[in-house]
């Protein structure tokens, strides 16, 4: 009999369960009980911290998860709050705070990237990566201040690395009309943004600048799937070259490529004749497209309430090929049918991910700028309000009020930068050196 299948003993003489028997209880915890039990003893602080069981314990929680919990800011005086909103609990839980952050200018990845997100502030300038479930935060280092850039976070599979991408447009005179920073999170060459290795070829910063432009007014965030960060681009640009309507980041190979649109005109534009001429003409509408990450494949949200009168519906398409661009039709939610108010009236809707145990079909989940979840289920085609939140600054637009993401189990450590492992050292000296 191995060591592992026998039974462990304990000091006083009683038997205890066996390794691979304590492992499996432990995958079923959550993360605010896996750190506590870290606490116990060496063996289970090494075992409990592994990679190899930070992994398992987040398969095992997408899998067995059916109802979602969401995290959201909320802005005071002079700092962010973030909180952990559930369905299942009448009051929400303060996560943390970010001092000195406003967050009337504070967006957030609407999920996180293999238990990492994103926020930015755009008023520090500054980015932060945390880990909403251990409560973990770390400021990243100074970048480049520019007004035109967007930026998002992805997972390298093959190095095991976290990397924020960083796209923005060059000072004026620049020679590079385009640039693309990267920042490696705990990365082994420096703790500083560094240049993309493929740079921003020519042919690219077109459809790279329509991407960031884009970004900026919609406040559409790149999306994270298949190992690429994509970006959509305008309407406009989109409906003029179908074939570059998203630009792809490889995280990998640091290298951009085109993905083409599904096959419709995007909402906003419209064609009508002018003086004998097939014109075409755009229309604002907030939001009409956006691209979510739902079961590990890249999809695109097409908000049907604004192209016309008689409809009131959300398509979600799925890509199927990167390479010949195919896309399909997974879901059509109508909304009069189910008279949902809380999805017809709100400004901004968006698709943020999807929820479901590994034996069903995964349910969506949907978030607006009233504040408001909403659960969609493709199986019985049924819509249900699971949260809303109370909480909304007074002066805050609606269009801007959409800072809800989705909270995923997760032991993901965040790396401190250099700077801030500087400061604990210091921190520390100076408290080991206070008189008693």
């Amino acid at each position: 009999m191995t060591t592992s299948n026998k039974r462990l003993v304990a000091s006083g003489g009683a038997p205890v369960l066996p390794e691979e028997m304590m492992t499996e209880v432990f995958l079923r915890l959550p993360v605010k009980s896996i750190l506590r039990f870290r606490a116990v003893c060496r063996s289970w602080a090494a075992e409990l911290s592994s990679e190899e069981f930070c992994s398992l314990h987040m398969a095992k929680a997408e899998a067995t998860s059916v109802l979602p919990k969401l995290f959201f800011t909320s802005q005071a005086s002079d700092a962010t709050a973030v909180y952990l909103g559930s369905s299942s609990r009448p009051d929400d839980d303060l996560l943390f705070t970010l001092n000195s952050v406003c967050g009337a200018f504070v967006d957030i990845t609407p999920a996180p990237c293999r238990g990492l997100s994103l926020l930015h502030d755009a008023l520090a300038p500054a980015y932060y990566v945390f880990n909403a479930a251990t409560r973990a935060v770390s400021r990243l280092p100074p970048y480049q201040d520019l007004e035109f850039a967007t930026a998002g976070l992805g997972f390298d599979a093959q190095t095991k690395k976290y990397k924020v991408v960083r796209l923005f447009q060059a000072k004026y005179l620049d020679k590079q009309l385009i640039k693309c920073e990267i920042y490696m999170v705990g990365g082994e060459h420096g703790d500083c943004w560094r240049p993309a290795a493929g740079g921003v070829p020519v042919r690219f910063c077109r459809a790279a600048e329509s991407a960031i432009s884009h970004g900026i007014l919609d406040k559409l965030l790149p999306v994270f799937a298949n190992g690429f960060l994509h970006w959509l681009t305008s309407p406009l640009f989109a409906v003029r070259r179908p074939r570059t309507a998203i630009l792809a980041f490889s995280v990998r190979d640091e290298t951009f490529r085109w993905v083409q649109s599904p096959p419709f005109v995007a909402p906003g534009v419209r064609f009508a004749e002018l003086n004998g001429h097939l014109c075409m003409v755009r229309e604002r509408v907030v939001s009409g497209l956006h691209l979510v990450e739902l079961a590990g494949h890249l999809c695109m949200l097409r908000d049907l309430r604004n192209v016309s009168f008689d409809c009131s519906a959300l398509e979600i398409w799925k890509l199927n090929d990167y390479s010949s661009g195919g896309w399909s039709l997974e879901h059509r939610i109508d909304l009069l049918a189910h008279l949902a108010r809380d999805l017809i009236e709100p400004q901004v809707v968006e698709v943020i991910g999807s929820v479901g145990d590994c034996g069903s079909t995964k349910k969506v989940i949907i978030a607006t700028s009233k504040r408001k979840v909403i659960i969609y289920d493709p199986v019985l085609q049924t819509l249900e309000t699971v949260l809303a939140i109370r909480e909304t600054h007074p002066y805050q637009t609606e269009k801007y009020a959409l800072r809800v993401s989705l909270f995923k189990e997760s032991l993901v450590r965040v790396h401190q930068t250099n700077e801030e492992i500087a400061l604990s050292a210091t921190l520390s000296k100076a408290t080991r050196n206070i008189p008693t």
